[in-house]
This record gives C-alpha cells, sequence and structure tokens, in this order.
C-alpha cells in the first residue's frame, strides 16, 4: 500500500498559524471533510488580509461545472476578459504577475484538473502572490503545503450550538449542548442544522434522532441556499460520495462496518479492495488519527452504513 497523506493539522482553525504557513510557503491547500470549516476560514483569512491593504482575489468555484472552465472562471471573477481564441490562464497570468496578494480558489475538488494546471501556472509565474485553496481532495501540484481543518472539540462544539440556538430564539442547557455535541462530531454544519432543528423540536427528540441509524439525515436539513450542496447534511455528503471512484465507494461502505477507529493492517486482513483506503483519506472521507488509526466520521460512517444496507438510494 503506497504511503498516506501527512498534511499539518490546525489544532483548531487559526488564522495566525495560517498566514504564517502561507507566508512561509505560497501555496496552502486547506482540506477536510464537507462542513468542516474549509470556506469559512478562507473568507476569514481574506477579510482579514484585505484589512492591511493587501489586494486579495477569492474565487469561488462551487459553481463551476467543468474543469475546462477553471480558468475563464477565475478571469471573470478578476473582471479581465480574454480576447477571443487566446488563452484565458494568459489573461489571469497577465494580471497577476505582478501582484503581491492573496489569490483564494475556494471549492476545488469537483474541478481539480483545472486548478491544478491554474494554480502551478499562476505558482510558478506570479512570486509576490500567495495561493491559497480550499478541496477535499489534494491538488498535487509541486510546492502544495497540506493543511487539514480538523473537527471542533466537544467544548467548542457545544457553545457554538448554544450560540447558533441563541440566535434562533431558543436557549439550550448545557447538559443538552453536551449531549447533542457527542452525536455532532464537532462537525460546524451539522451544528448548525442541529440549531436550526431546535426551532421546531426539542433536545431530546432531536437526540434521539441523532443516535438512530441515518437518523442526522432527517433532521438536519434546513440549511441556507448557498451554497446549495450544504442546505442538507446529506446533500454535503453525498457531495462526496459523488466524487469517489467505485472502488472507492465500495470501500466506504464496508468501512462503516466498523464502530470506531481502525487499522490499515486491518483494512487490508478484511477487504480485498483496502487499497483504496489511501484515496479516501486524500479525499477527506477518512480521517487519520494522530495514533496512526483512522476513522470515519459520523455522517459518514452513516451514510456508508445505509448505502451497505441497500437503503441509500430509497434516502436520496
Amino acid at each position: 500500500m503506497a504511503a498516506l497523506p501527512e498534511p499539518d493539522v490546525l489544532p483548531e482553525p487559526d488564522l495566525g498559524a495560517l498566514a504564517e504557513r502561507l507566508a512561509a510557503t505560497r501555496l496552502v491547500t486547506l482540506t477536510g471533510p464537507g462542513g468542516i470549516g474549509k470556506s469559512r476560514l478562507a473568507a476569514r483569512l481574506s477579510e482579514a488580509t484585505s484589512c492591511t491593504g493587501t489586494p486579495v482575489y477569492r474565487v469561488d468555484l462551487s459553481g463551476c461545472p467543468d474543469a475546462a472552465l477553471v480558468p475563464y472562471m477565475v478571469a471573470t471573477a478578476l473582471h479581465t476578459a480574454p480576447a477571443p481564441g487566446t488563452d484565458p490562464v494568459r489573461a489571469v497570468l497577465d494580471l497577476l504577475t505582478h501582484s503581491r496578494g492573496l489569490l483564494v480558489l475556494d471549492t476545488c475538488e469537483h474541478v481539480l484538473t483545472g486548478c491544478a494546471y491554474l494554480v502551478g501556472r499562476v505558482h510558478d509565474s506570479c512570486p509576490g502572490l500567495r495561493i491559497l485553496t480550499t478541496s477535499r481532495k489534494p491538488l498535487d501540484v509541486p510546492g502544495e503545503q497540506l493543511v487539514e481543518v480538523p473537527p471542533l472539540p466537544r467544548r467548542r462544539t457545544a457553545g457554538l450550538l448554544q450560540k447558533h440556538a441563541a440566535s434562533y430564539g431558543v436557549e439550550l442547557p448545557d447538559y443538552w449542548a453536551g449531549q447533542l455535541a457527542d452525536r455532532l462530531d464537532g462537525d460546524p454544519l451539522s451544528t448548525l442544522l442541529a440549531a436550526r432543528s431546535l426551532r421546531l423540536m426539542t433536545a431530546q427528540q432531536l437526540h434521539g434522532s441523532l443516535c438512530a441509524p441515518g437518523g442526522r439525515f432527517t433532521v438536519l436539513t434546513d440549511g441556507p441556499g448557498d451554497p446549495a450542496r450544504h442546505r442538507t447534511l446529506l446533500e454535503a455528503v453525498e457531495w462526496s460520495h459523488e466524487l469517489c471512484s467505485r472502488a472507492e465507494r465500495l470501500l466506504w461502505a464496508r468501512l462503516s462496518a466498523f464502530t470506531g477507529e481502525f487499522t490499515a493492517e486491518q483494512v487490508r486482513t478484511v477487504f480485498p479492495d483496502g487499497s483504496s483506503l489511501v484515496s479516501l483519506v486524500s479525499s477527506s472521507v477518512v480521517l487519520a488519527r494522530s495514533d496512526g488509526t483512522y476513522r470515519l466520521p459520523l455522517a459518514h460512517r452513516e451514510y456508508g452504513q445505509l448505502r451497505l444496507a441497500g437503503l441509500g438510494d430509497a434516502l436520496g
């Protein structure tokens, strides 16, 4: 089995540490599961950088339908138009060659080849420019440094849940905030959706749904309209599932049989298609732990169990 990727991990989303990493390496990709806060962290850094007077060029690629269109979308977002019949990458390079700012490409995983090509060209041609990308998968560009955005600690999850709930007029006791945090797995998107669900049900009812097999996909459904992939937890997980190969999807479902952490050796021993573990880690479907073991986030595990039981299509 090939060596598994080893991204740096931010102990908690830290703008200062991320800014220092960017200054040192010029090219950083924020990785992690859907809903973990990659785009939000990139937006916070963009705002902080802009406040210093440094130019920031931020491009949302979530709506880009094809990798070949990435240069055109970036050129449009930068308010530059390539001449008819010319390379749009050239137009981007002409604009940014002498820039000393920050280029942020948000949500790259579904148009990876187009992003990798453009980022590689910009990185080589614009030495004064720092580049920050967000993606569930690495771009695999020379010079790229991966920084994994980790799940929130239980304490932070409980506090964030209470804060969101209060914004909807719901007072959530500490006890139930902690109980729900245990089932939300440090996922900021799930935490937001759970707070919105508390407008319609009690904390005890929500906890019961989160504990039921697949129950989180039936109650964590009332997200904001933008981005569309975050309207429900199910849509966020299915976005990752669609990006996986057939072999990766099969192993994802099989790994959901593990109730907790597992090792690479266990995967190789139990499953004949265990070689896909490397790519599932790289795709932020499986999380690598500091002790050398691996785990599926709860949402990914429950989704895999539904697929394994043949219930995934019914849910969709």
